[in-house]
């Protein structure tokens, strides 16, 4: 199977289940005759924009994330941002758990050029800017999000 064709059935298996782990993404991607490892999937859960959403009972499944940054007038960012720290050309962004990938793709997407690198966990992301200048630059825009 292609890559766009195992890409397109992640999509399709992550909207018709709720699934909690990788590894039933794995197994959902067996039954559909497709053999893929645990880290395949995960290379392409974050390529796609995957993330863990919650749900009403307060788990989390995974979702397809909105590239959008606004739905409704609501700025999907500004739902998930908690905290932002900045020190010289480090920055801490905290998160609520299981977007700091969708995060993490808006800043490369919208600001690679002011990023040096950036690296994301459940409800963390540590980005270290260009330069100082540029982690200013990052922080207000970040701020700015939060106040849309």
């Amino acid at each position: 199977m292609k890559k766009n064709d195992r890409l397109e059935l992640i999509r399709k298996i992550v909207q018709e289940n709720k699934i909690t782990t990788q590894g039933e993404l794995v197994k959902l991607l067996q039954n559909e005759g497709l053999k893929a490892t645990q880290a395949t999937v995960s290379r392409d859960i974050n390529e796609i924009g995957i993330t863990k959403v919650p749900t009403e009972d307060g788990s989390y499944i995974y979702g397809l994330s909105t590239a959008p940054r606004r739905v409704g007038g609501t700025s999907v960012v500004t739902r998930r941002l908690l905290r932002v720290d900045r020190q010289h050309a480090l920055m801490n962004i905290v998160v609520q758990p299981g977007t700091s990938r969708l995060i993490k793709k808006i800043l490369l997407d919208e600001y690679k050029h002011l990023i040096f690198s950036v690296i994301a966990d459940d409800d963390t992301l540590f980005l270290v800017a260009q330069s100082e200048l540029a982690a200013i630059e990052l922080q207000g825009q970040i701020i700015k999000w939060v106040e849309e």
